[in-house]
Parts: structure tokens; C-alpha cells; sequence
């Protein structure tokens, strides 16, 4: 039996684009968010040849009109669930990868003409209601959908390179259906990186080994793949050959809880350090236990301001959702690394080996940790209603001369999204 047909959306230069919206100076213009390194860019930042994950520095000298924000990222989380909740109006099985990534599973029709006429539905009612552009891809299979969406953008940026001016209003992008009973020579052509789990590591073992297309992938043998990686070898050998029954992860817990932010310029203040990640422990932990989740992992991540990265992380047996007892191990971390004596240009905090919290309290619960578990009901409840910063950490008091906020939290710059 065919597997059913998946919708794959993914919002053009998500960041660039919504500053480019907000903010009618930008338009026309390149614009990149971030500091230190682009995050997003908009298009016509990328026929100026910048690209993401590209230092700053470099980026201004490959396009020196180069228009660079710093980013907001609550207002990229409005504009995600504004695209969920227009999604959600015309189909119920709907995964969330990121804010700007989801794959959608089609109701009732097995068809891909069905499947394409409501992905490109989708896509005009998120521009007409968003103001964003969407490239959509349709496969039968989660990631060879993914595949021809990627294929759309290709074609979209070929579209735009072959134009000597922009236009002002930026065309979409063409709609990829990979076709039925020809997936396999859909996919040859394109990189085996697009592989799920293909990182760099394993991508560029993949390239010594002469695999960098997909149809290469699907040339060699099953056993040497499985021999080199595994069962993820023999996986990529199916998938690369159109062979995929992936399904849908609507309920799939996320693998992490990150919160990050960079400063522009770097510091070696400790008061504002201290400050900033108390305040991202406490919203990466707020966020864990409204998903009803525990950490047994936290870690520290820094980058330092010539950009050499370092981090830490503490391990806890069994899980805890309690931000002052992974603070306790972070702020170690913090001051062990910060002996460098070098300042920061970001702090992040990530939450790993997520399980679900105990369903019940223990039969004889410790009275000062049943407490805390109260408290930390009560704190999370006063921030539902009165806003995150009613209740914060003293330490963060620090922030509020350098940071602007209000009831919800400070502005970050370049925050990630959670994942």
C-alpha cells in the first residue's frame, strides 16, 4: 500500500522576512538578523552572495549595503502560531519541526493532485493573512516531501538570480510535487547531506566514501551502508531509493529545551551573565514543566568574543524540573568557564534527556521538596496571568538597564528556537 501523501511548508527567510514586514525601510534591501553570525537573510542578501550561519564580518564585506537587526523572537513566535493556526483550519495531523517547518498530513484523499491543491491553498492564505511566503513541497513520505520542498527553493533562488532587478513584491515560490512511482530519479540529483541524521560528521563520511548524491546513496549496496552506520545506513538506503513510510511525529516530545542569546557588543560583566542565564534556565524550565517534562542533562553553552566556543554540562539522576537546582550546576559552570577572563558574545542553555515528570508524588514525599513543587506551581500559575517577569529571579534585575522588556520578558537577541 502507497503511503499517503504529506505536505511539507517551510516559511521563506523566516526572520528576514518579518523584519522586512514590520519595518518598511528594509524592503528591497538585504537585510541578515543576528550577531556574530547571520541566523537569516533575506533574498536579496543571498544574490549578494551571503548565506546563513556566515559571520557578520564576512557578510558585510561580501555585501557592504547590508542592512543587519538584531532580531525579536517573540515576534517570530506570533507569526508561527499565526501559520499553525491556519493550518490547523484546514487539516488535524499537523507536525510542528520549528516555528517556520511543518508537515502536514492531508485528510481523506490519497491523491497528490488533492494533496497539492490544498498545499497551495495553504500557502496564499499565509501570505494573505501573514504577509509571509511559504515553499511547499508534496511527497508520499515525510522526507521526500521535505526533498522537494528544498527543490522549491532551489528553483525560487534560480528564478530570482536569473532576473537583473528584484521585483517589489517577491514572487512565490513553484509548488514541488515529487512524482508518483518516480521518487527514486526525483531524488538522485540531490545532496546526501538532505539525509535525516546525515550531520557533518556523518555527511562528510558520506563524501570520502564518493556518496554525495542521493542517487549515489541509492546505487550502493544496502549491506555496506548498514556495515558503515547501522540501521540508519540501511534507512538511507531505502529512503534514498523513494522507498519511505515515515510518518508524521505529532506527539514526539522535543529532544531539547535550548534558550540562548548573543550580545553585540561581547561583556565580562558578571552581574548581567549571572542575570542572563538564570533568566534562560528559568524560561527553558518553565517550558519543560508545561510539557510536563524533566531534564536528566543540563547544559551550558558559550561563545566567547573570538568566537571560540566552550561548554559544560551535569547530569541528574532521576530528572528534575526545578530551576534552582539546575541553576545550582550552571552557575558553577558559568564560573568555571568564565576563568578565561575573555567576555561573551552568547550564553545558551540547553535541557537534554527529557522524560516525563512522575504522574504522582511519592507515597512519603520529602516535605521540603513537596513544598518546592508547590511553589513552583504557584510561580508558574502567577506567570500565566500576570506576565513571566511578576515573578523572576533577583538576579535578573541586572537586565533590566541593558535589555528592553515588559510584562512578558526582555527582548534577546538572535534567541534560538526551541527544538
Amino acid at each position: 500500500m502507497k503511503t499517503r501523501p504529506i505536505i511539507h511548508l517551510d516559511v521563506d527567510a523566516f526572520f528576514a522576512s518579518i523584519e522586512q514586514r514590520d519595518d518598511a525601510s528594509l524592503r528591497g534591501k538585504p537585510v541578515a538578523v543576528g550577531t556574530g553570525v547571520v541566523a537569516s537573510c533575506s533574498y536579496e542578501a543571498k544574490r549578494r552572495g551571503v548565506r546563513t550561519a556566515m559571520s557578520l564580518s564576512h557578510a558585510r564585506r561580501v555585501c557592504p549595503e547590508l542592512r543587519v537587526v538584531p532580531g525579536d523572537y517573540r515576534r517570530y513566535e506570533q507569526a508561527g502560531k499565526s501559520i499553525l493556526h491556519i493550518c490547523h483550519e484546514k487539516v488535524v495531523r499537523v507536525e510542528v519541526a520549528a516555528l517556520d517547518d511543518l508537515y502536514l498530513a492531508p485528510p481523506d484523499s490519497p491523491m497528490l493532485d488533492d494533496a497539492a491543491r490544498l498545499a497551495e491553498q495553504l500557502r496564499l492564505n499565509v501570505r494573505e493573512r501573514t504577509g509571509l511566503l511559504v515553499s511547499a513541497g508534496v511527497g508520499r513520505g515525510r522526507f521526500i516531501a521535505s526533498v522537494a520542498t528544498h527543490a522549491a527553493k532551489d528553483r525560487r533562488v534560480e528564478q530570482l538570480r536569473s532576473l537583473d532587478r528584484l521585483p517589489a513584491e517577491l514572487p512565490m515560490s513553484p509548488l514541488v510535487v515529487a512524482p508518483q512511482d518516480g521518487e527514486a530519479a526525483f531524488l538522485a540529483p540531490f545532496s546526501s547531506g538532505l539525509l535525516p541524521g546525515a550531520g557533518s560528521a556523518r555527511g562528510a563520511r558520506l563524501a570520502e566514501l564518493g556518496l554525495e548524491r542521493l542517487g549515489e546513496v541509492a546505487a550502493a549496496p544496502r549491506h555496506l551502508l548498514a556495515g558503515l552506520f547501522g540501521d540508519m545506513g540501511a534507512r538511507w538506503h531505502d529512503l534514498s531509493r523513494g522507498i519511505d513510510h515515515s510518518t508524521l511525529r505529532i506527539d514526539k516530545p522535543p529532544l531539547t529545551i535550548s534558550r540562548r542569546s548573543s550580545f553585540d557588543p561581547p561583556t565580562a560583566d558578571p552581574p548581567f551573565l549571572r542575570g542572563m542565564l538564570d533568566y534562560l534556565l528559568a524560561r527553558a524550565a518553565l517550558e519543560a514543566r508545561g510539557r510536563g517534562l524533566a531534564a536528566g542533562l543540563a547544559r551550558l553553552h558559550l561563545r566567547y568574543g573570538d568566537f571560540s566556543s566552550a561548554e559544560a554540562s551535569r547530569r541528574f539522576d532521576p530528572p528534575v524540573d526545578d530551576d534552582a537546582i539546575l541553576g545550582e550546576a550552571l552557575r558553577e559552570a558559568l564560573e568555571k568557564l568564565s576563568g578565561r577572563r575573555m567576555p561573551l558574545r552568547l550564553v545558551g542553555v540547553e535541557l537534554g534527556r527529557l522524560t516525563a515528570s512522575p504522574a504522582q508524588a511519592s507515597l512519603f514525599p520529602d516535605p521540603d521538596a513537596e513544598r518546592r513543587r508547590r511553589l513552583l506551581q504557584s510561580t508558574d500559575a502567577i506567570r500565566e496571568r500576570f506576565g513571566f517577569r511578576a515573578v523572576r529571579p533577583g538576579t535578573t534585575l541586572a537586565l533590566d538597564q541593558r535589555l528592553d522588556h515588559d510584562r512578558d520578558g526582555y527582548r534577546l537577541r538572535t534567541p534560538c528556537l526551541t527544538r
